[in-house]
């Protein structure tokens, strides 16, 4: 899985408040060495109204989907639950969750919503390790997007708008160290037009041995039927 990024014609505020169809997420969990993470995103189609989920699992290692995922699944229902679909896209993914053990409950190091105000939804500050409220003053790393416009890809339009990529970057905020964690340098059609990003989710597993793995749970907004559609993409990233 290959990454990129969004015009900023609306600032995220505005994009956020106009979503469409903004899928929920839910990490299904690490494999026990770490090499492999899974995540669910589901919720309702805009335009349709059919209910959705779409279950993804990452070689961390090769920063690329597992062989066999995606599991898509959708009930032409608009009378149909989304927790039937939910549960129909985990039988679809079950022999390969079950092969790969993903099932190793990551922490949750910093989360956003986009109907959360913030200052500036492409920026996320956060802390590898849990002190206490008094000693967390603001977060000893801080990821960020930087975005620029690309070539769209063969199944977007022109009337779509510019097709935006990205750049993550982690600081230490304590050094002021800083490093480039993923650079787009083309998007792929699994991303069909993004017009814009966000940091959703900063995720961490501590296996047995080895280091720390971390993802980044990125937003990627699309047109949609009657406004701008929220998925997610999966950054894997290391501490510098």
């Amino acid at each position: 899985m290959r990454l990129a990024t969004a015009l900023l014609f609306l600032t995220l505020t505005s994009t956020a408040a106009a979503a469409a169809d903004n899928a929920e997420r839910a990490a299904i969990g690490f494999s026990p060495d770490g090499r492999y993470f899974a995540f669910e995103q589901y919720g309702v189609q805009d335009g349709s109204g059919f209910p959705y989920s779409e279950i993804f699992v990452i070689d961390l290692d090769a920063n690329q989907w597992v062989k066999g995922s995606p599991f898509r699944e959708r009930i032409e229902d608009e009378a149909a639950l989304v927790s039937s679909v939910r549960a129909k896209a985990a039988r679809s993914a079950a022999a390969l969750l079950g092969q790969l053990k993903t099932a190793e409950p990551g922490q949750a190091l910093a989360a956003q919503l986009p109907t959360q105000a913030a200052a500036d939804h492409h920026r996320i500050d956060f802390d590898p390790f849990y002190w206490n409220q008094v000693n967390q003053k603001g977060g000893q790393y801080t990821l960020s997007l930087e975005l620029a416009p690309f070539a769209a890809p063969e199944n977007c339009y022109a009337e779509d708008g510019k097709q935006m990529g990205f750049k993550l970057m982690l600081k230490d905020n304590q050094s002021g160290a800083g490093k480039e964690v993923h650079k787009d340098t083309a998007i792929p059609s699994s991303r069909y037009c993004p017009r814009d990003y966000d940091i959703s989710d900063v995720i961490a597993y501590r296996p047995a041995s080895g280091a720390t793995r971390l993802v980044a749970l990125i937003g990627v907004y699309t047109p949609g039927f009657e406004g701008v559609n929220r998925r997610y993409i999966a950054v894997p990233f290391s501490l510098p």
